[in-house]
Formats: structure tokens, sequence, C-alpha cells
């Protein structure tokens, strides 16, 4: 399954607030096949122009695929060429202010018990480890420890002390209901992201005085 990033997300959401795209993309979406310009106009008494427009913002947003293939029975002149054809990404857009990962939590909480079934293993150190696994490679594959948190919601602000600390919790709701099991996740996942990306950080269970700021704090190493 794949998430677009959080301000393509809400790209793509706010795309759907016109409610001449909103009503071409059901079109779209609800299709049994890939359907073109011509047979999206006819079947919404919409203006051929007009339809290949939002058609084409929609797939821009991510949420249509384009396909080009010759329709058969087709004849006339440009018969030859190949259509350009529409139809529903396969891409689940989620979108929240400010940014959230309640996708990732449940791919790790669902993946950690699968794995805990399969092996009869307690749930909570294979959370534990899965989070880990997960952090590792977030961490591995990043540019700047600063833009990975700021990316996934954790509105990291540096100390003049040199520490780290993140105004925003990502699982901010899930840790309101759950705060054991989802602090213990983030420090988990928020340990290995730092160990991924060899950066000089001892990461700490702190809980915040205020309830909107990450449990976790990254302090500077001192060895």
């Amino acid at each position: 399954m794949k998430f677009p990033p959080g301000d393509q997300g809400l790209a793509a959401v706010a795309a759907l607030a016109d409610p001449v795209r909103k009503a071409v993309y059901e079109f779209v979406r609800t299709s049994e096949a890939a359907v073109g310009r011509d047979e999206c106009a006819s079947v919404l008494g919409l203006p051929r122009n007009t339809v290949a427009f939002q058609l084409d913002k929609l797939a821009d947003q991510g949420l249509l695929a384009v396909q080009f293939r010759r329709l058969k029975g087709k004849g006339g002149p440009g018969s030859g060429r190949p259509a350009k054809l529409y139809a529903a990404a396969h891409l689940d857009v989620a979108a929240s202010v400010p940014h959230r990962e309640y996708a990732l939590a449940a791919d790790l909480m669902a993946r950690a018990i699968e794995r805990a079934g399969a092996e009869g293993r307690p749930v909570a150190p294979v959370l534990a480890e899965v989070a880990r696994e997960a952090g590792k490679a977030i961490g591995t594959r990043i540019g700047s420890l600063t833009q990975v948190l700021e990316d996934h919601g954790y509105r990291p602000e540096v100390r003049m002390d040199g520490s780290v600390e993140l105004l925003d919790c990502p699982f901010h709701q899930l840790s309101a209901n759950h705060r054991d099991t989802v602090c213990f996740m983030n420090l988990e996942l928020l340990t290995a992201v730092v160990d991924g990306a060899e950066a000089p950080y001892r990461v700490c269970l702190d809980p915040p005085t205020n309830q909107h700021h990450c449990c976790v704090r990254l302090d500077p190493r001192q060895d």
C-alpha cells in the first residue's frame, strides 16, 4: 500500500473540493475499465475540453492513472493513434493538519501482531523489533535527520544546548488513548532512525509538559 507524503495528500484532497472535478473523479473511480475523455464527457453531460482539463488535473495529483491504448472499432481520422485513457490510481490518500502518521503506526502494529502470532512470541518485544527495522530503513535513506523528522510530522526544534525537541507527535491521538504502547513504539522507531542516520544524538524518553509534544527528546552525545 502506498501513501503520498503529507503535502501531496493535502493537495489531492483539496483537488476534490471542486464539484466538477469530484464528479469526474467519481465517474472514473467507479468505472470497471479505463475511460476516455469522450465517454466521460458524454456520460456527465460536460464539454469535452472541461473534462479533459479535469482528468489531467486529477492525474497530476496522483488520483488517476493514465494509459494509452488503441480503441477497437474506432475509425476515421486519428483512429490509428492510441487513445488517452484514465483509471483510478491504486493509491490511498490521507491528509491531516498537522501531519500525522497513523498509517505508519497501523502498519507497524499489524506487522508485529502477525509476526508475534506466527512465532508464538509476546507482541510488545516484537513491536519494538518491527519499529526498529522500520526506523533503520528510514534513517539510512535520508540526507538530513532534521528533514526526515519534519517530513514525518515531528516538527523538530534545535535548542541552545544542542538538544532537539519534537514539538509535534505524529501519533498524537493514538498516544492519547494508548500512551505506554505508542510511546514505547515511538522510542524504538526514533532510536533506530537516529542510529541509521549515524546522527550524534542520544534518544531519550521524556514525557513533555505540553500534551501535543512528542514524548521523545534527542540529546547530543557526549562521547
